[in-house]
């Protein structure tokens, strides 16, 4: 099979996104016809690392990545006079007056780097540099497979900058020349996370619940996915939950007509396994839960090799 990258979205969190994930990843470490890495690309709150941890903490590797603009004060240059406070240089209100110095102070969350301050003040006393906006970690797995996820850091505004730097690192790996699959967990909602991660898939996996909001922000995914003509699926977890809601959120399967890969069931096998830290599929591979994803994983198999 030649090399393809598939993505798991969700549009919103807590769907079972990163539980799946790591599930696919599992059951593509142990089919033979298949070299994988696994990436985490929900880079403002990667988790993927609980479950899928390295064989040896010894070689876990990380790079620090500057792609976040803060402005800096040079005090030397100040001359006192309050017209950065006083003409508002700052829409972000980044800028606050010490009176005990008479100088300005930047708030580093606060400020996006917009080079406002730097145009307007007259005795140029700002300058705009980029600072370290988060990392990206790479280690083997004890599943062999290696895992790729971005880290972003407190207050940085680039969390799509570094989920794109995070994809061309991984392309730097030996184990992604050896490669013929791509797994990413992406992160939930529409922001530019999300469109830095759909970027170049192959193909993307939906996972949502049926329930309103779940419903809501699947809508939400696939408009961005076929936004970039992507081909895509949907996994429904906790088919079997009993709502109201069930019977709209069936006619809007049945009237869309879009690819189902699967139904995931209500399983208590899959929060008792995530308290371990582990894929469903090692904690109880006989569970209900279990036995659907092993037949989505054959299902998406089939899709990629179309492809």
């Amino acid at each position: 099979m030649e090399r393809k990258a598939i993505g798991v979205i969700s549009g919103k969190g807590g769907v079972g996104k990163t539980m799946l994930t790591a599930s696919l990843a599992t059951l593509a470490s142990n089919d033979p016809e298949i070299h994988a890495i696994v990436m985490d690309c929900d880079v403002d709150a990667p988790n993927l690392a609980l479950i899928l941890p390295p064989e040896n903490e010894a070689d876990i590797k990380t790079e620090d990545t500057f792609t976040t603009l803060k402005a800096t004060f040079l005090e030397d240059k100040c001359v006192h006079c309050k017209q950065c406070i006083d003409e508002h240089f700052c829409e972000f209100n980044a800028l606050s007056w010490n009176e005990d110095e008479e100088i300005p102070e930047i708030n580093y969350l606060s400020c996006e780097g917009c080079n406002s301050c730097k145009v307007l003040c007259p005795e140029h006393a700002f300058e705009i540099n980029a600072v370290k906006s988060g990392e990206i970690i790479t280690y083997m797995t004890k599943l062999n497979l290696a895992l790729v996820y971005g880290k972003t850091r407190l207050g940085s505004t680039t969390s799509g900058k570094l989920v794109s730097d995070a994809k061309e690192f991984a392309k730097e790996l030996d184990e992604f020349s050896e490669s013929n699959l791509i797994i990413i967990d992406g992160p939930p909602g529409i922001g530019c996370p999300v469109i830095a991660t759909v970027s170049g898939l192959d193909f993307v996996i939906t996972i949502t619940e049926p329930t309103p909001s779940g419903l809501h922000d699947l809508i939400r995914a696939i408009q961005v996915v076929q936004q970039f003509g992507i081909p895509f699926g949907i996994i429904i977890n906790k088919y079997d939950l009993k709502s109201s809601f069930q019977e709209k959120f069936k006619r809007f399967i049945e009237d869309t007509g879009y690819d189902i890969l699967g139904n995931i069931p209500f399983d208590l096998s899959i929060p008792n396994s995530l308290s371990f830290a582990e894929p469903v599929v090692i904690y109880d591979p006989d569970s209900e839960a279990s036995k659907s994803i092993k037949e989505i994983y054959k299902k998406i198999k089939d899709r990629l090799i179309l492809l």
